[in-house]
């Protein structure tokens, strides 16, 4: 079964843990606040694992290039998964090198994902600081742990709040997993599979699917 279907597909169907980060989101997506904007060139999903801070990421790019112009990516982001060991250099040759190309989506931006750049050394965020300022770039990052990041690096980015929402905020998401199954649960037992599970969509998806593949499995067994 493939459960990568049941992720957000657009910024709609992201679940946020409060309403300024949704706002903060809205805001940018919308054109109310222009991005880049007053120095800030990143927008930095930070909170606990699986609250959907890479999946966000990468709707992100595309979001804001058509609010902006009206027209899709001609450009896809790039995207760089973070690992212990990189250097602050391969972040500023990355950049540079997209960089000194004119882009060719309409707004003239480029984007640029780094995903879990909590694991990069300290050398590491000094060089990300600086690769920060290119101009003409939207930068798209998430971390887990915001307290291990560079002072720089935050203060040039828009700081987005991703941690758990409310068990009741995912039923949307549960009744969705069911109905697709064709199996039907009362809101009651649906938070009971929700529940325990710190806002992590793939744990979500898990516990929902179990609960469907318990029931099946017992219907089996009566027949």
């Amino acid at each position: 079964m493939n459960t990568n279907k049941y992720q957000p597909q657009t910024i709609a169907e992201v679940v946020f843990g409060n309403d300024e980060s949704r706002q903060l989101i809205d805001e940018i997506v919308s054109g109310v606040l222009p991005f880049p904007f007053e120095g800030k060139t990143g927008i930095l999903l930070y909170g606990t694992f699986g609250t959907g801070k890479t999946t966000l990421a990468r709707l992100l790019p595309e979001a804001i290039e058509r609010r902006q112009t009206s027209e899709d990516l001609a450009m896809p982001a790039q995207f760089c998964g973070c690992q212990q060991g990189h250097l602050g250099t391969q972040f500023t040759t990355l950049v540079d090198k997209q960089t000194s190309t004119v882009s060719l989506n309409a707004s003239h931006n480029h984007y640029f994902i780094f995903d879990e750049v909590d694991s990069l050394s300290k050398a590491a965020q000094a060089g990300l600081k600086t690769t920060l300022n290119s101009p003409r770039s939207v930068f798209i990052l998430t971390t887990n742990n915001i307290s291990q990041l560079d002072k720089g690096v935050k203060d040039r980015c828009v700081l987005v709040e991703m941690n758990a929402a409310t068990d009741a905020e995912y039923l949307p998401l549960a009744r969705h997993i069911a109905t697709d199954n064709n199996v039907h649960f009362s809101d009651a037992e649906l938070l009971i599979a929700i529940s325990g599970n710190n806002g992590s969509f793939r744990s979500i998806i898990f516990s929902v699917l179990r609960l469907i593949n318990r029931i099946a499995y017992q219907n089996s067994l009566a027949v």
